[in-house]
């Protein structure tokens, strides 16, 4: 499904812009061996501000991370769609 690149507040998502995510994608439709990997990584982005490397031709987000701690650290990149974010402007 193609979204724009517009985040839960309205605002366009540009790459480069930093944002919040505020919600974890619907994976129900991933296989569960994936979904059990994927599912502690999207929770553990809820309420944490990334950089948004690219814009995939579906409108979604890639970001890419880093978890120093625990049994999912390592590198990580994520795809995820813009109405679970929130763009971070700065302050004027």
């Amino acid at each position: 499904m193609k979204h724009k690149p517009i985040d839960a507040t309205g605002k366009q998502i540009q790459v480069g812009d930093t944002v919040r995510v505020v919600g974890v994608p619907d994976l129900s439709g991933m296989a569960q061996n994936y979904r059990h990997e994927s599912l502690p990584v999207f929770k553990y982005l809820v309420g944490k501000c990334k950089k948004v490397e690219e814009l995939d031709r579906f409108g979604c987000a890639w970001l890419s991370f880093t978890i120093r701690k625990g049994k999912h650290r390592g590198i990580h990149s994520v795809t995820i769609e813009p109405f679970l974010l929130r763009v971070r402007r700065p302050r004027p």
